[in-house]
């Protein structure tokens, strides 16, 4: 072997020293980082070589492969290197609540089409039905995980789920992710509770501040009820002070603790009954009863009675109607001015037809006088005719048993015929106290002026008349003294 060959053979055996490599991974390990010192200015670093020394060090994913690839080709080896690169987690997103219903608790006037503002329009009372939905959660959004340098996987932090809000006469869905309305009613609302209230209280007067109420509910009104205003429920209504030339309407009773003045513009209309100390200049409608101390100068209809009650007790003015009775001290005026009463029911009508139908009282009287004396006097000559048709040895015994047979059959005829006068006078009588039924009672005064209709019957009174009651019989409008049974 020449001496070159031998000399190539030792420098080929000597190795090349190797780069020197510096890695820093991130606290979160989702980035690494590397440095390369050569070992000269001439040294190549490989792609594979770094590739290879992250892998010894357990870097696996996220490889930067092309800036590495770049790293090395051009010989950055002054500049740090991010060598990998993790895929950090999507968390999730929180879950929210949709609410079905104006969450606004700032009351504001409405803007009309022309600039101007509705303030009796301010929506303060948000309603709900049975069964209907409040709010409903949307849930929570999953998330995505991710992984790190070292292909460990990095859950992801999952989304919250929102509380239902429940409060009183509420409940969760069978899904658990809505709450559901127990009872019909209005809407308390709070960040962190929903109560459903089967009464709304306004806690003041109704005005501009609270703007117009209309609950599916009752309402009960703290204050007084100002003009231009309306109060509307699906139960009962409680105003504890007055009202003023407003509109009232309940599908229930509605109570008025002071009374109103409706100022020729106010009106009551209720499903049941409406109670109140006094209604003047005031439009009423109610489906059940009228119960007040002084009506002056209403329309009032009442589907069953109007009563006065009080210290007055007096019906002054105005037109008004009831379907069973209408009941005061005093009724009219006095005055040019009459007072209008009328008792209308389809009951009464049928009552008046049926009456008209058939025989008097009287005539029955008579009628039933006349079938027993008739009865009487032949039952006093039965005995007698009796033995006169046995004594007759001239005619056969068939003979005398059907004559005897023919009386018998007679006299229970003529028993029969008492019998049935005695049920129409029953039925007649049943009729007449039924009639009376429908009436218009004045315990005190009903004054001269005052006009009443009841049925078809009309009659203009030409008198005071005192502690008197009228009702109708088949023919007109009558008249009889109070008895403690009429209120």
């Amino acid at each position: 072997m020449s001496l070159d060959s031998q000399l190539a053979g030792e420098e080929a055996q000597i190795e090349e020293p190797k780069p020197q490599f510096d890695l820093t991974v991130s606290v979160d390990s989702m980035l690494a980082f590397l440095r390369v010192k050569p070992a000269n200015a001439d040294q190549v670093v490989t792609y594979d070589e770094v590739v290879d020394y992250l892998t010894q060090k357990g870097i696996t994913y996220g490889i930067c492969e092309d800036d590495i690839r770049d790293f090395c080709e051009t010989k950055k080896f002054y500049t740090e290197l991010l060598c990998a690169k993790g895929d950090l987690p999507v968390d999730g997103e929180d879950g929210s609540i949709t609410y079905n219903f104006s969450t606004n608790t700032d009351f504001r006037p409405k803007e009309r089409a022309d600039g101007t503002v509705d303030f009796r329009d301010l929506d303060m009372v948000k309603n709900i039905a049975k069964g209907e939905e409040l709010c409903r959660i949307t849930p929570p959004v999953p998330g995505k995980d991710g992984t790190d340098v070292f292909n460990r996987t990095v859950p992801f932090k999952p989304g919250r789920s929102p509380l239902l809000p429940g409060g009183i006469n509420t409940a969760v869905s069978e899904d658990g992710l809505a709450l559901i309305a127990e009872v019909d009613g209005c809407i308390n609302f709070t960040s962190s509770r929903i109560d459903v209230s089967e009464v709304f209280i306004v806690r003041g007067d109704v005005n501009s501040a609270s703007g117009n109420i209309n609950s599916i509910g009752s309402i009960i009104v703290q204050g007084d009820v100002r003009e231009g205003f309306s109060v509307k429920a699906g139960k009962d209504i409680s105003i504890h002070g007055m009202t003023e030339g407003a509109i009232i309407e309940a599908e229930g009773n509605i109570t008025i603790s002071n009374g109103m003045n409706g100022m020729g513009k106010g009106s009551l209309k209720a499903g049941g009954n409406i109670v109140g100390k006094y209604f003047e200049n005031s439009v009423l409608t109610a489906n059940g009863d009228i119960y007040a101390d002084v009506l002056m100068n209403c329309r009032a209809t009442a589907g069953g009675s109007i009563i006065l009650k009080g210290n007055k007790a007096s019906l002054i003015g105005g037109k008004y109607e009831a379907g069973q009775k209408i009941v005061a001290h005093n009724i009219g005026t006095g005055t040019s001015k009459a007072t209008k009463v009328s008792i209308q029911s389809p009951k009464l009508n049928d009552l008046l037809v049926i009456g008209s139908e058939e025989e008097s009282m009287e005539a029955l009287e008579q009628q039933l006088t006349n079938a027993k004396n008739d009865l009487e006097d032949f039952q006093s000559k039965f005995a007698d005719l009796r033995a006169q048709i046995r004594a007759d040895n001239q005619m056969e015994p068939e003979k005398q048993s059907q004559m005897i047979k023919a009386a018998i059959i007679k006299k229970a005829k003529m028993a029969d015929e008492v019998q049935g006068i005695k049920d129409k006078l029953k039925i007649a009588s049943e009729k007449k106290n039924s009639l009376s039924e429908f009436k218009i009672v004045g315990s005190s005064v009903v004054y001269i002026g005052t006009k009443m209709s009841i049925g078809p019957f009309n009659l203009t009174l030409m008198n005071d008349y005192s502690n008197m009651k009228f009702y109708a019989n088949a023919d007109e409008i009558v008249f009889s003294p109070v008895l403690p049974s009429d209120f």
